[in-house]
């Protein structure tokens, strides 16, 4: 006898996705302008750090309405996956953009320029960028923080403004004291951000992907609460894992003292499962105790 109960579908909307791209797509194109206009490092860093975002949050709108679909005869969970790959991807090209930036950085500062940065229109360009970061991480924020695929882009958005930080930064440094070498330590900066946010979001993409438990649930908890229901005398073969992030799912065996009502422990384990930790797909099998 077994209980199985199927998850929700997936609760954020796209439309924060949709605004963050036009708005992203916008800022780009303005400071890979503005960068190859001054010669400014720390402006095409970011310029290209946005160009890759714009590319993440398509494939990361893609991803969406692929996990949308239902299961079929192959994909008996469903598509929702779709968004932990998309996340991974996002999370690898990070890494690669912070590799380009870093190497860009390496080389302002075994090169140095030979023309002047001026401080006054990089400042004018970095500031309008954190305002449309700023903007978009927002949107993308408000839409779906709770969800892998949003959230890797929200990472991206917010790299992006600390990005836009470090030239605000480097053009006042230049404004005020002359000193060029500041547009390769802001753009050696923003690789440090960007990689350290890609790690992030790597990490929780593969550790779903290998199936790991939740960081949020505690799964010996889970196994002591689901011993202590009227009639249980033992769990095992107890599973958890994450379809998607917010997407929990448990299996497990629950061995059942003779002359318990099966449907009653099946009942009460669903129920806390669902009340007390919030998982969305539970299947609990139940066995029968030996009589000594």
């Amino acid at each position: 006898m077994n209980c199985a109960r199927e998850p929700a579908p997936p609760r954020h909307s796209p439309k924060g996705l949709f605004a963050a791209l036009a708005l992203n797509a916008a800022i780009s194109a303005a400071e890979f302008a503005g960068g190859l206009w001054l010669g400014s490092l720390a402006l095409m860093a970011d310029a290209a750090h946005n160009a890759v975002d714009c590319a993440a949050i398509g494939l990361g709108i893609f991803a969406h309405f692929v996990s949308l679909k239902p299961p079929d005869q192959k994909r008996t969970f469903g598509y929702r996956r779709a968004e932990v790959l998309a996340a991974l991807a996002n999370g690898l090209a990070l890494l690669a953009v912070a590799a380009v930036i870093a190497h860009a950085a390496y080389s302002g500062f075994a090169r140095p320029l030979h023309h002047q940065i001026p401080p006054g229109p990089m400042l004018a360009f970095a500031c309008v960028g954190l305002v449309f970061n700023s903007a978009s991480g927002l949107y993308v924020f408000i839409s779906g923080r709770a969800n892998i695929n949003a959230r890797a882009i929200f990472l991206h958005l917010f790299a992006d403004a600390l990005s836009s930080l470090a030239a605000i930064a480097a053009a006042a440094v230049i404004w005020k004291t002359g000193w060029q070498g500041a547009d390769a330590a802001a753009a050696a900066v923003i690789c440090v951000v960007i990689a350290a946010s890609a790690f992030s979001i790597v990490a929780d993409a593969v550790h779903i992907l290998m199936e790991g438990a939740p960081a949020h649930l505690d799964l010996g908890e889970i196994r002591r609460e689901l011993a202590s229901l009227a009639g249980v005398g033992e769990v095992h073969d107890l599973h958890l894992w994450s379809l998607t992030e917010g997407s929990e799912a448990l299996s497990g065996h629950l061995v059942v003292a003779p002359g318990r009502d099966a449907e009653a422990v099946l009942g009460a384990g669903r129920r806390l499962l669902e009340e007390r930790f919030g998982i969305s797909h539970v299947t609990l099998q139940i066995e029968k105790e030996k009589a000594p």
